[in-house]
């Protein structure tokens, strides 16, 4: 099974529009101790409602430290610093983020990141969602608190035509 790190956004906006369960589909999920402290903060039933296919994995002593340099650097808030950092150790298949500087950052490092609209347009290659509730889901998606631009969502609706075209 497939290796997945996550920070704290793709969580939210998933939940929010119903769609974290595509989540659990893409492998197994794991977050830092920091990330899943922002979901509480945000939703203060998150820790007696966390699904039990995420995982969260506490960094070491050292491995927070190095996150905290990544928050010094002005580039990232802990949560996605952690995540980072935990996907380093990990070495996953995905590092998800909807933050643009994590995803700089996760790419520079060699890992393959994504963000919610990935993960909606992946579960729509393999299989896991129709044409139609494809469609319903970047709808739902673009009404989440996740900012996405006309344009990008434009471009995520003709990768859905032109993957719906070849089947």
């Amino acid at each position: 099974m497939s290796i997945v790190v996550c920070d704290t956004g793709p969580i939210i906006h998933l939940k929010e529009a119903g769609l974290l369960k595509l989540l659990q589909k893409a492998g197994k999920v794991f977050i830092p101790k920091m990330v899943d402290i922002e979901l509480d903060e945000f939703d203060p039933q998150w820790m007696k409602q966390r699904p039990e296919w995420i995982l969260v994995d506490p960094l070491s002593s050292n491995e927070i430290k190095q996150a905290e340099s990544l928050v010094l650097s002005g580039l990232l808030d802990f949560g996605e610093a952690e995540a980072i950092i935990l996907a380093k150790k990990l070495n996953p298949k995905w590092f998800l983020t909807d933050d643009t500087e994590a995803r700089v950052l996760a790419n520079s490092l060699g890992m393959e990141a994504h963000g919610s609209l990935g993960v909606v347009l992946w579960s729509a290659a393999v299989g896991h969602l129709s044409c139609v509730e494809s469609k319903k889901a970047l709808d739902r998606l673009s009404k989440t608190s996740l900012w996405i631009s006309k344009d990008i969502l434009l471009q995520a609706h003709e990768a859905l035509k032109a993957m719906f075209e070849k089947r």
